[in-house]
C-alpha cells in the first residue's frame, strides 16, 4: 500500500510546491510592475512640471523684454501697452499653473518673480540712472535667482 501512496504524496507535494512557486513569482511580478508604474507616473509628472516651469521662465523673459522696451527704449504707445498687458497676463497664468502643480516653495518663488517683473514693467527700476536695460535686469535678478535655486532643489 505504501508503494502506491508514496508516489501519490510526492505528486501532491510537488503540485503544491509548484503552485506556491507560481503564486510567489506572480506576486513578485505584480509588485515589480507596480513599482515600474509608480516610477513612470512620477517621471511623467516631473516632465509636466518641468514643461510648465519652462513656460513660466519664457513668459518672464518676454516680460523682461517688455520692461526694457519701456524703460530703456522709451516705448509707451498702444501697441506696447497691449503687449505689456498680454505678457503680464501670460506670466500670471503660467504662475498659477505652477501653483497647481508644484510645491508651495516653488509657487512662492514664482510669485515673487512675477511680482518683481510686473513691478518693473509698471514702475521701472529703482535706480533711474542710465543704462536702464541693466537696471531692469538688476531689479529682476534676485527674484529670478531665488526662483531658479528653488526649482533646482525641487527637481533633484
Amino acid at each position: 500500500m505504501w508503494t502506491t501512496i508514496a508516489p501519490l504524496i510526492g505528486v501532491v507535494l510537488g503540485g503544491l510546491m509548484s503552485l506556491l512557486a507560481q503564486h510567489s513569482v506572480g506576486r513578485a511580478s505584480e509588485r515589480a510592475e507596480a513599482r515600474r508604474s509608480v516610477r513612470e507616473l512620477a517621471e511623467a509628472r516631473r516632465n509636466e512640471r518641468l514643461t510648465h516651469l519652462i513656460d513660466f521662465l519664457s513668459a518672464v523673459q518676454e516680460a523682461e523684454r517688455v520692461a526694457v522696451d519701456r524703460h530703456h527704449h522709451n516705448m509707451t504707445d498702444e501697441q506696447w501697452q497691449e503687449r505689456a498687458r498680454q505678457t503680464i497676463d501670460r506670466v500670471w497664468v503660467t504662475q498659477k499653473t505652477i501653483h497647481i502643480l508644484c510645491a508651495s516653495e516653488v509657487n512662492d518663488a514664482a510669485r515673487g518673480l512675477a511680482f518683481a517683473v510686473q513691478r518693473v514693467i509698471r514702475d521701472g527700476p529703482d535706480d533711474p540712472g542710465e543704462p536702464q536695460d541693466e537696471k531692469v535686469w538688476a531689479h529682476i535678478r534676485p527674484s529670478r535667482r531665488a526662483f531658479l535655486d528653488v526649482v533646482r532643489n525641487y527637481l533633484t
